[in-house]
């Protein structure tokens, strides 16, 4: 099998310049034992920090799969994530979400996702990208974790399907945990009763030190990795990585790349979300030349702040908490203030994982555009429910129910901008160009600082630029 595996690779285009490391050879041979076992629940972990060739054998596992016959499904657990393993992959990919759930509606009209029916027979391989960030918490939408959602859904009726899991076990682990669970081969088999294979890339490839973005997302890795009690981290500057000595020159630099419309030519991070909110509100008046107040504009890049069930197309069964926008048209003539809060509806356009612009019209919140809050409160959203509620206390529950499901005041998009977001946010997706607002005292956990850095380091495909950067 390992002869018949080298003679399909080696007739791909992008191989004929290419040698596999070591560290790539031992993963071929525990794939090719995952791809020869036959236990019915197998399970494939790939887990290698940037630059040691994920995406690579990604792609190589893909093609081998297709030519001896299997179908190849991929999924992310975003769509910016999706986006970008199927740009690098050229293959088409999925949201986690979009492939394996469907939106049912739950009591009091809130929405919950239910596992679809997988209709899929023998000889399909789900490959995961960007596994790092599936959690195994339940949250307001989900009876139970993502992780094992996707499990159930996989392996489900018995049907003797495979699962490849792909991922940078040194990027933040999913909100909740302090570990990534699908990238924990030994929690996968206690808690699942997976049969796991398991392969670890170390090793960066000699290419990947052309730039020094990587070469510096080494030394990163390698100081978290190290354990030291009191690390010692010195980046590397020039070329592709620069620093800049103050906030003018962060905002002219930024102003330099950005590009209406474009989402993914430059990007501003930082920890908190009210350095976000400075920042935003600091770059909306560099690049627009705002002379009037107005709060939204055409043009203006937007960030999805809660999950939103109701303004979703067969594009986006759902608008994901994360989701970077652009507006394409304010309608100034239904602003409104209202229930202490003020609405207006916006005409927005969110591009797909593969890269497609759709446009989606709906009624936003405007005060978290310039407030530090993530989201609208408890109260606030409670009140709103309360108030929307009077009109339609002359139906029957269930038609009630059925049209509070779908109110633009009580479902409104939560918005905020998206010139400058929270590294947490920005994980799955990658920029041209980055820009890091570094802030002190990263909750007084060193180690977490450098991980955190890591995992924003590692957004930019081609530039960073650093502000107050104490390594």
């Amino acid at each position: 099998m390992t002869d018949i595996f080298y003679q399909i690779i080696n007739q791909m285009p992008q191989m004929q310049h290419i040698e596999l490391t070591d560290d790539q050879k031992r993963a071929v041979q525990q794939f090719l034992n995952f791809y020869n076992a036959a236990a019915g629940n197998d399970t494939f972990v790939m887990t290698g920090s940037a630059g040691t060739g994920k995406t690579l054998l990604i792609s190589l596992f893909s093609t081998f799969f297709k030519k001896m016959g299997w179908k190849t499904i991929l999924l992310a657990p975003t769509g910016r994530a999706a986006k970008v393993i199927s740009k690098r992959s050229r293959k088409a990919a999925y949201t986690i979400h979009h492939h394996v759930f469907s939106v049912e509606e739950g009591l009091g009209s809130t929405p919950f996702f239910s596992v679809k029916n997988n209709k899929e027979n023998a000889k399909v391989v789900y490959i995961i990208d960007e596994s790092s960030m599936i959690g195994d918490q339940k949250d307001e939408s989900l009876r139970s974790g993502l992780l094992e959602n996707l499990l159930h859904y996989v392996f489900q009726d018995n049907v003797p399907r495979k699962l490849i899991f792909v991922g940078d076990p040194v990027q933040l682990p999913p909100i909740g945990n302090d570990f990534s669970p699908a990238l924990d081969p030994q929690y996968l088999e206690r808690e699942y009763g997976l049969n796991v294979y398991f392969s670890h890339l170390a090793e960066v490839k000699r290419q990947a030190f052309d730039s020094l973005v990587l070469e510096n997302a080494v030394l990163i890795r390698d100081a978290y990795l190290n354990g030291e009690e009191n690390p010692v981290l010195e980046l590397q500057y020039g070329r592709d990585v620069q620093t800049m000595d103050n906030a003018y020159d962060a905002l002219e630099t930024y102003s330099g790349y950005f590009e209406s419309g474009n989402l993914d030519k430059v990007l501003f991070l930082c920890y908190s979300n009210n350095k976000a909110m400075q920042i935003n509100l600091a770059i909306r008046q560099k690049i627009m030349d705002m002379e009037t107040q107005e709060v939204l504009v055409a043009g203006d890049l937007i960030m999805v702040v809660r999950n939103n069930y109701t303004w979703g197309t067969e594009f986006f069964p759902f608008l994901a908490n994360g989701e970077m926008g652009a507006v394409i048209e304010v309608y100034p003539e239904t602003f409104e203030e209202k229930y202490g809060l003020k609405w207006m509806n916006v005409l927005m356009g969110f591009e797909n994982s593969m890269g497609e612009m759709k446009e989606i019209e709906c009624k936003v919140v405007l005060d978290l555009l310039q407030s530090k809050l993530g989201q609208l409160s408890p109260e606030q959203s409670y009140r709103i429910w309360q108030e929307r509620q009077s009109f339609y206390l002359e139906m029957s529950k269930q038609e009630a129910a059925k049209e509070m499901a779908k109110d633009p005041y009580i479902n409104a998009l939560q918005i905020k901008y998206g010139y400058c977001i929270t590294g947490h946010k920005s994980q799955g997706g990658q920029w041209q160009n980055v820009i890091i607002a570094f802030e002190p005292n990263y909750g007084g956990d060193i180690h977490q600082y450098i991980r955190w850095t890591y995992t924003v380091f590692t957004r930019a495909e081609e530039r960073v630029f650093m502000l107050g950067c104490p390594f």
